[in-house]
């Protein structure tokens, strides 16, 4: 029998070193995970936890897996840690109702978005940005302002990739206020391709792997979609151009931090600069932290993160450079109005 003990600090490191001892650990007949030690879970790690350790476990439909002292964790409990991998213990995902600063493990159905989408003659990116403010003003109990604001934007552009490029058919998402610290944590999880496929269709790219995908994908004008020979659709403001991640990591990085993890690869961006990250996640995984104290111009921040990405994809390009869709670099009830 093999025993797995859960880490005391689930932190990013360490949810990244378990799961990556997890998928190193030699073929047994039974599989016991003890959650003695486990304390603090982070919305993120929780998610990217759970999903390694069901995967893990659909790999071995024919071994055995136990699990001990799990019950003294309630908070994991009601946010869906527990059922997400396949323990019949409290709250499935997207069963329990948030409060004032969380939102548990919920997930959103991709075909019914498009769904929804076509039945209303709207764009799938419409649907998502009414969703992505929603979970804003769900998790920081504001109906409007520049944080709301800000939230709203990255959480629509990272689940709009899902709908775009990933092939997944959920997006898993959780979240956590932490207004004494002036922090939010947004965790978006897919199970989908990965990035290095989303692309795989553009023909000016050398991608050896996918730690070189990840690279590329969160330079300013890189698409799957959007690149020289493409025609550019002058009235479709939803039209890829390639600035979403970029976008969104440059706003993570004002004061917080943003992680992006696909198929083995992963990258932690923050203020002191860019670390490499092996991991074990198939699909992509992203954690994105947000300080409060700094996201207090919303407008001019977004537009000043366009004119320096723009002029770096020059850099890149040259006249070929992908100009920033009205869609990468602001919110739709602004474009709309334009």
């Amino acid at each position: 029998m093999a025993k797995v003990v859960v880490p005391q600090n689930l932190s990013l490191v360490e949810a990244i070193n378990f799961c990556n001892r997890l998928w190193s650990l030699p073929q047994d007949t039974i599989y016991e995970f003890d959650f003695y030690r486990m304390g603090r879970v982070e919305p993120f790690t929780m998610a990217y936890v759970a999903n390694e350790m069901k995967r893990f476990r659909q790999s071995k439909p024919d071994v055995r897996f136990t699990a001990l002292n799990y019950k003294e964790h309630t908070y994991a409990a009601h946010m869906g840690f527990f059922h997400a991998f396949g323990l019949t213990h409290g709250n499935a995902p997207g069963q329990a109702n948030g409060s004032s600063t969380y939102i548990p493990l919920t997930l959103l159905d991709v075909g019914a978005i498009q769904e929804e989408a076509a039945q209303r003659s709207v764009n799938p990116g419409d649907v998502i940005e009414e969703k992505a403010s929603r979970i804003a003003q769900l998790l920081t109990r504001q109906p409007k302002g520049n944080l709301v604001d800000t939230l709203t934007f990255s959480i629509r552009e990272i689940m709009r990739n899902v709908v775009e490029h990933s092939g997944s058919e959920f997006i898993e998402y959780c979240g956590q206020y932490w207004p004494s610290q002036g922090m939010v944590e947004v965790a978006i999880l897919d199970v989908g391709q990965g990035v290095r496929f989303g692309l795989r269709n553009n023909p000016y790219l050398s991608i050896a792997c996918d730690r070189d995908a990840l690279h590329m994908a969160l330079l300013p004008g890189i698409s799957g979609k959007m690149y020289r020979g493409v025609k550019k659709r002058s009235n479709d403001a939803w039209q890829n151009s390639g600035f979403g991640l970029y976008m969104t990591s440059r706003i993570c990085r004002a004061g917080g931090s943003f992680f992006i993890a696909s198929n083995g690869a992963g990258i932690l961006l923050d203020s002191t600069g860019k670390q490499d990250r092996v991991t074990s996640y198939q699909g992509t995984a992203l954690r994105l932290r947000f300080n409060t104290q700094t996201l207090t111009h919303y407008d001019e921040m977004l537009a000043r993160f366009r004119r320096e990405g723009f002029a770096a994809a020059k850099q890149f390009s040259g006249d070929q450079a992908v100009e920033p869709s009205l869609a990468s670099t602001m919110l739709a009830r602004d474009f709309q109005n334009l």
